[in-house]
């Protein structure tokens, strides 16, 4: 069923089932309280209606006992007449009351009516019997009175009950509609979220290196269509590293049979073959063999490791003077900056530092020959390094045309390169990347400073602890 719903239509879902839930409690609470404020207002209309009869009841009464004891005495018509309509007003007044009154009530309705009508056929000359019938229905309608009020007191306890019934009532709801909209957000987060974490994992896994994967996805329909993308990204990584597979065996391939030329012409140079050299020219060409017999190794491992020793994640961590590795790099390409007429400037401390040699080695080869290739003719090449707090550090500035605010976060990427400086080819754009990948993988950074003049580069890394 999930697969039919979006993410957006399961989330709407979910949100609508855990509105409506505590609002169907809501109108039930509102409906039950509207009976409640009704039996309310019926029960005091209907108290008050009693009480307004009873006491019309003794009004009538009082006035129908003056009126017949004035016309006992006085033998008036019209006080008669009275007397007879106070009789007809009480006897109409508990009548009315009978139809709903409560039944406690109904003896002493019965009972006020028999009274009236004796009264009505009483001689006027029984003078005590009319007294004593008269004091019998003022007790019976003080009695009525009583129990009328007893009837509305115990209507309103019994009203009190059902508020407390419904109180009752309106808390289990709203404990019951809670409990549900929790059970419903859970389930609801649970649906979204199990296939979102297993997304996850798969995506951790695709980060990792792992190609492949499988990426059926249960869940809505958004996610589904999402794993299906990410299978697509798969699939297209999977071609991206065998593209980058068969370039790194056609460029070892290229280099390294002109290399292979080179390095035996360093090595016939040095064997005089081709005449006597004198004691600088036999430097030139050791340096020259060196260089040639370091490139030729990075290029075999190109050839032999499909990625390179530059690609590679392992470590090799010992301790390392690093100023003398940053001499011995700065001698390594002594024509090229000598070539230039360059002043070379080492500044830093004899000690040893931890780290992986070959790996600042490679990164020092880089920012050496990127800085000489854009420092003019007759400036000026600084390193300096040291180490404090646990992290080693290097610095190499030339005094070029440094890099434009527009290309400074370009030229970190592979295989983009620069503008070349005046009678130069453009350099492969892969120096930079590999000198960052190797500061990232010890554990630290490679920053192209913003103070100028020129390019100022810094790298740095943690000291690992000796194992």
């Amino acid at each position: 069923m999930l697969r039919f719903l979006s993410f957006r239509g399961l989330l709407l879902a979910g949100f609508l089932g855990v509105a409506l839930i505590p609002s169907a409690a809501l109108v039930q609470l509102r409906h039950e309280l509207g009976l409640a404020a009704d039996s309310a207002q019926l029960h005091q209309r209907q108290a008050q209606r009693w009480q307004d009869i009873a006491r019309l009841s003794q009004e009538q009464a009082v006035q129908f006992e003056r009126a017949s004891r004035q016309a006992a005495i006085l033998r008036d018509r019209k006080l008669t007449e009275t007397a007879s309509q106070a009789r007809g007003e009480l006897q109409r007044a508990q009548r009315t009351l009978r139809q709903d009154a409560p039944a406690e009530a109904q003896a002493g309705i019965d009972s006020a009516l028999a009274l009236a009508s004796q009264l009505q056929r009483l001689p006027p000359d029984r003078r005590q019997q009319r007294d004593a019938l008269f004091r019998q229905l003022n007790r019976v309608l003080d009695q009525q009175q009583q129990t009328l009020a007893q009837a509305g007191e115990k209507r309103q306890a019994s009203w009190r009950d059902d508020i407390e019934r419904m109180r009752l009532q309106a808390n289990r709801l709203a404990w019951l509609a809670l409990a549900a909209a929790v059970l419903l957000a859970l389930i609801v987060t649970l649906l979204i979220h199990a296939p979102l974490r297993g997304l996850q994992r798969r995506i951790a896994r695709l980060a990792g290196g792992a190609r492949q994967l499988n990426w059926r996805q249960a869940g809505p329909a958004d996610l589904q269509r999402l794993g299906r993308e990410l299978e697509q990204l798969d699939l297209r990584l999977v071609e991206l590293e065998q593209q980058k597979t068969r370039f790194f065996r056609q460029v070892s391939h290229e280099l390294k049979t002109p290399l292979a030329s080179i390095h035996e012409a360093a090595a016939l140079l040095k064997e005089q073959v081709a005449g006597p050299l004198n004691p600088q020219q036999r430097h030139i060409v050791d340096i020259l063999g060196s260089n040639a017999q370091t490139l030729r190794q990075r290029v075999e491992a190109l050839l032999k490791q499909d990625a390179g020793l530059w690609l590679s994640t392992t470590l090799n961590v010992s301790a390392f003077p690093l100023r003398q590795l940053l001499e011995a790099r700065l001698a390594s390409c002594q024509p090229l900056w000598q070539a230039k007429r360059l002043e070379v400037e080492l500044d830093g401390a004899p000690g040893a530092v931890r780290g992986d040699p070959s790996k600042v080695e490679t990164i020092v080869d880089n920012l050496l020959l990127n800085a000489i290739r854009h420092s003019p003719a007759g400036g000026r090449l600084t390193l300096r390094c040291g180490s404090e707090r646990g992290q080693a550090w290097l610095e190499v500035a030339d005094q070029g045309p440094g890099v434009p605010d527009a290309l400074r976060d370009k030229i970190f990427e592979p295989f983009w390169s620069g503008p070349a400086p005046d009678g130069e080819r453009p350099g492969s754009g892969l120096g930079l990347t590999m000198a960052r990948g190797y500061a990232q993988l010890m554990g630290g950074e490679l920053r192209l400073l913003d103070d100028g003049p020129g390019a100022r580069f810094r790298l740095h890394w943690p000291e690992p602890e000796p194992i």
